[in-house]
Parts: structure tokens; C-alpha cells; sequence
């Protein structure tokens, strides 16, 4: 199992972070430099149960499905899901917190490889931590421009 607990400082209030993060799709791909398909079901506001479809190129000719389904919504400070794909499931929760110049974006994270996957985790744990404090910068980006 793998568990990141990451934030960041965004010059934004927290309804307009938690605007992109319910829309994430609009946003995407984040990090810029990946090659993400995604896909919000239903579309309109996000909601217990709304659900991305997402397509991660990880490698030439190979695409990492991952389906995510919220759980849990308090706009505008909270948003929380459960994900799965073939290979792992987790949970994500983005905590938006008030602050004097914005809001500090929580990134709470855990990743569960699969049974037949259990020898991936440390190689997950490593490469996953840089991906993912490169899209907390790359949404720090995106808010603040």
C-alpha cells in the first residue's frame, strides 16, 4: 500500500478550487506532459456517485484504465473518491482549506495494488509521488493564470 499526503498554496478561494477539481476533465491532462483521456459521467454538477472514465497512456501502445467514483462532496472544501483499475484501487481526498492569500489544496491519497499486484507497490510508491506533486503545481498553474 502506498499513502501520499501532499499540498500546495493557491492564490484562488476555495469555491474556485473545488470548481476545477469537479470538473476536472475540462482541466486535463494534468500533468501537462501526460496523455490522459477522461470522461465525467453523468456531466453537470459533481455529486455522490458521479464518475470519471479515464485513459493513462502509460507506455507506447499501452493505456491504464482507471474508474473513479465519488464518495463524498462538502463544496466547497472537500471532495472525495474511491478508484480502481486492473491493476490497483484507492481512495483520493482533496481537502480545500481557507487561507489569508487563497486556499491550501490537501492531496490525501492511498493506493492498494491488487492481490496478483502486491509486488508492485514500492515501485508505485516512487513513481508516483513525483507525478503527483507535478499535478498539484500544474493545478496551481491552471487556478492561478
Amino acid at each position: 500500500m502506498a499513502t501520499f499526503d501532499l499540498s500546495v498554496s493557491i492564490r484562488r478561494p476555495p469555491a474556485a478550487v473545488f470548481a476545477v477539481l469537479a470538473d476536472i476533465q475540462d482541466s486535463e491532462p494534468i500533468p501537462r506532459n501526460a496523455t490522459v483521456r477522461m470522461v465525467k459521467e453523468p456531466l453537470g454538477p459533481t455529486a455522490v456517485g458521479t464518475r470519471w472514465h479515464e485513459w493513462v497512456a502509460v507506455a507506447p501502445h499501452c493505456r491504464l484504465y482507471v474508474e473513479s467514483v465519488v464518495s463524498e462532496v462538502n463544496e466547497p472544501y472537500r471532495l472525495g473518491m474511491d478508484f480502481r483499475s486492473r491493476w490497483f484501487t484507492g481512495h483520493l481526498t482533496y481537502d480545500i482549506e481557507a487561507a489569508a492569500d487563497g486556499s491550501v489544496l490537501h492531496h490525501r491519497e492511498t493506493v492498494r495494488p491488487r492481490l496478483f499486484a502486491r509486488w508492485l507497490s514500492p515501485v508505485l510508491a516512487r513513481g508516483m509521488r513525483p507525478r503527483l506533486v507535478r499535478r498539484l503545481a500544474d493545478l496551481k498553474m491552471i487556478l492561478e493564470e
